[in-house]
């Protein structure tokens, strides 16, 4: 979450005047926008999809466009922008301007911090024990016995 803050400044220095945002409409944005992608990421490793996780955090801007789930999850943040009155493709913009600006300032304070290039590693950076693993493995789990085949 502290390096979200740390980012969500650069984000209205970066790109607050290309949205006619003030710094307060950035940082919301900013943060809806990153909360939407979180609650999307978390549903995922939830469903036991670790890896897609990872890739996306540790890849930066170039793994989150390549993402097999880039469009559902642009698709989310833009949705949770209830108080623009924008097109879906302006808030679509948003979305992805916000989102790989997210990742990309995630990544280097990954790099930056010396975390290990593996699960373990990005568990750490996210601030969750490596005991969150096992648990989100036997939910998957279980949340994959109610799926229809």
């Amino acid at each position: 979450q502290e390096h979200l803050i740390e980012i969500r400044k650069e984000f209205h220095l970066r790109h607050g005047h290309e949205f006619g945002f003030s710094e307060s409409q950035s940082e919301a944005h900013f943060d809806i926008t990153t909360q939407a992608a979180m609650a999307y990421i978390q549903g995922l490793a939830i469903s036991g999809k670790m890896q897609e996780m990872q890739s996306m955090v540790k890849g930066g801007e170039d793994a989150l466009r390549n993402s097999p789930y880039f469009v559902e999850l642009i698709q989310k943040c833009a949705d949770s922008y209830y108080a623009l009155d924008w097109d879906a493709e302006r808030k679509k913009q948003l979305a992805i301007t916000a989102l790989a600006f997210a990742l990309q300032g995630l990544r280097d304070r990954f790099v930056a911090g010396g975390y290990s290039n593996d699960t373990s590693g990005v568990l750490q950076f996210l601030g969750l024990d490596s005991g969150m693993l096992g648990l989100m493995g036997k939910m998957g789990g279980m949340f994959n016995m109610f799926k229809k085949k």
